[in-house]
C-alpha cells in the first residue's frame, strides 16, 4: 500500500508540473509562484529523506508486528574491538539477542569481532561500507555497490550474507530504495531511538528516552561504536538498564530476522 507521504509527494510534484506548463503558456500563476511551490516540494522531499518511516520513496521496515511481546534492539556503526565486545558481554547472560548493522571497512579491520557477533546468535545487517553521509545522493548503482562491498566483507568473515540494510544516518532517498532493491536487501529504519550516538550523551537520558517508546514490536536504534571510533556511545553503559526495562515490561529482544519472520 502506498504511504500517505508518498501520495502527497507525487500529487505535489504533479501539481507543480502542471502549474509550470501553465506558466509557460502565459497563464496564471506565474513563474514566481511556481518557484515558491518548488521550494516547498524540495522541503517535502528532504523531509522524506530524513524521516524514513514516512516511506515517501519506498518500503522501509520501521517496526515489527504487534502482539508477540518482541522487539529488536539494533546497534549501528560497529564493529569495534572494545565497545562492541562490551555490548556482547552485557547481552550474553540474558535471553535477549540483537541486530548489528556493521560497516564493511570496520568488518575488514576486525573480522574476529564480527565472528563473535555471529557466534553469539545475533543478526548482522549492513550499515554501508564506509558510512557515506551522502549516500542518499548517489546513483542506485553506487548504492548497490556500497552494500555489496559490505556484504562481501561480512560473508568472508562469517560465511553468512546479510539481508538487512540501514543507510548511514537512516537517510533514504529514491536512489537509496532503488540501490537497495538492486542489491536485494530490505531497508530498515526504527521506531525508537536513544540518540546515543552523540558525543557526551548521558546514559540516563538514553534510558529515559527509550522508556517512552520501547513498546511491543519496536525496532530500537542504538550504537555499539562511534562512527569514527573516537568515543564510547552512551548506550554501552546504559545497556544493562535497557535490558532491565525490557524484562520489566515482559518484552524480549530478538534478531530482525526473527522479529519479521
Amino acid at each position: 500500500m502506498t504511504s500517505p507521504a508518498r501520495l502527497t509527494f507525487l500529487a505535489s510534484a504533479g501539481g507543480i508540473g502542471a502549474l509550470a506548463l501553465h506558466a509557460v503558456a502565459g497563464g496564471e500563476p506565474g513563474f514566481a509562484m511556481v518557484g515558491l511551490l518548488s521550494l516547498g516540494l524540495g522541503a517535502l522531499a528532504t523531509t522524506g529523506v530524513v524521516f524514513p518511516s514516512l516511506e515517501m520513496y519506498g518500503r522501509v521496515i520501521f517496526r515489527g508486528p504487534l502482539g508477540s511481546g518482541r522487539v529488536a534492539l539494533t546497534f549501528d556503526d560497529g564493529p569495534h574491538p572494545v565497545t562492541t565486545r562490551r555490548v556482547l558481554a552485557a547481552l550474553a547472560p540474558t535471553r535477549h539477542r540483537a541486530t548489528f548493522f556493521v560497516l564493511g571497512e570496520k568488518v575488514r579491520r576486525h573480522p574476529d569481532v564480527v565472528r563473535e557477533i555471529h557466534a553469539a546468535g545475533h543478526t548482522i545487517g549492513i550499515h554501508g561500507d564506509c558510512h557515506d553521509r551522502l549516500l542518499s545522493f548517489r546513483f542506485p548503482r553506487a548504492v548497490g555497490a556500497e552494500i555489496d562491498r559490505a556484504r562481501d566483507a561480512v560473508e568472508a568473515a562469517t560465511g553468512a550474507r546479510p539481508r538487512f540494510f540501514r543507510p548511514p544516518l537512516g537517510h533514504t532517498s529514491l536512489t537509496t530504495v532503488l540501490g537497495a532493491r538492486r542489491a536485494g536487501v530490505t531497508l530498515v529504519g526504527w521506531s525508537s531511538r536513544g540518540y546515543d550516538g552523540m558525543r557526551r550523551r548521558n546514559p540516563d537520558a538514553v534510558v529515559t528516552r527509550l522508556s517512552r517508546t520501547l513498546t511491543d514490536g519496536a525496532i530500537v536504534m542504538l550504537h555499539d561504536a562511534a562512527e569514527h571510533d573516537d568515543f564510547e556511545p552512551a548506550s554501552v553503559q546504559a545497556l544493562p538498564r535497557v535490558v532491565a526495562l525490557l524484562d520489566a515490561r515482559g518484552l524480549a529482544s530478538v534478531g530482525l530476522d526473527a522479529l519479521l519472520a
